[in-house]
């Protein structure tokens, strides 16, 4: 199976962005491309540096869908200077709603200082994973029609950290197109070798103010990719619809021409 390209044999690689990689590249099971410097996958981008800022404007974005909660979107908005904003549209599609999401918040603070949260959380992300297939019909269609309109290409999709929000939708568009599923698993998973470096800080600050009540090894499972997590909702999209264009027709409402045309904009 043809390995995905990496980050940097596709984007220059960001100061502040740990997460940002162009979703192209990859190969098709009938023998067509994914385009390169038409879909970018991102976390947030409140840290952009001004040399980031510089660096983004030269990719010519001009649809950013921000998938987190209003809340999230204004506790951290994206750092961008009036130029870049000139021609950019910005629109906020949460996959969620905010007490859906608070909920999930304590949840997660549980599998955290819980003493069976490493089992809870693998079970709380597959059931998370299902109601963003299931229970958000709407914000997929509308994500799916912008991305087929030729003005709003290119385009980046980002959540907060780009794992699990972005990663099911990225996941959805390559397998529509007709991308392998172990190639678009091996893509998702690929957040994990980006967040490597910021993870361990981030583990050391969390066991520090916790005074190392919190294993290393329990933040790992929480903030990671788990190839599980997908695995069980895109078994369920095939157990229900058989495939995923059928899914984006039949449970999200979305045109089979719309479908057709987002392929025609992303295949070479």
């Amino acid at each position: 199976m043809p390995a995905v390209p990496h980050v940097t044999e596709l984007v220059h690689p960001f100061e502040k962005l740990s997460n940002f990689r162009d979703v192209g590249g990859c190969h098709t099971a009938d023998g067509h491309r994914l385009r390169t410097g038409i879909l970018y996958r991102s976390e947030e981008l409140s840290r952009l540096t001004r040399q980031d800022q510089i660096k983004f404007q030269a990719l010519g974005i001009r649809l950013i869908c921000d998938l987190r909660s209003p809340e999230e979107s204004r506790k951290r908005q994206a750092r961008l200077s009036q130029t870049d904003m000139a021609d950019l549209t910005m629109v906020n599609i949460p996959l969620h709603q905010t007490t859906s999401q608070d909920g999930s918040r304590r949840r997660i603070l549980g599998f955290v200082f819980g003493k069976s949260g490493g089992e809870q959380f693998m079970d709380f992300s597959r059931t998370y994973y299902e109601q963003l297939a299931f229970g958000q019909a709407g914000p997929l269609r509308e994500i799916i029609c912008r991305l087929a309109q030729e003005r709003n290409l290119p385009a980046l999709i980002h959540c907060t950290a780009g794992k699990d929000r972005t990663g099911f939708v990225v996941a959805l568009i390559q397998l529509l197109v007709g991308v392998p599923y172990p190639v678009v698993m091996q893509d998702y998973l690929r957040t994990n070798d980006y967040f490597t470096l910021r993870l361990a800080g981030f583990i050391r600050m969390v066991r520090t103010l916790t005074l190392g009540q919190v294993s290393a090894e329990r933040l790992k499972q929480i903030l990671m990719a788990h190839p599980e997590s997908l695995d069980t909702v895109y078994q369920e999209i095939l157990k229900r619809h058989g495939s995923v264009e059928c899914y984006l027709r039949e449970a999200c409402g979305i045109g089979n021409e719309t479908l057709q045309q987002l392929k025609q904009r992303l295949l070479a």
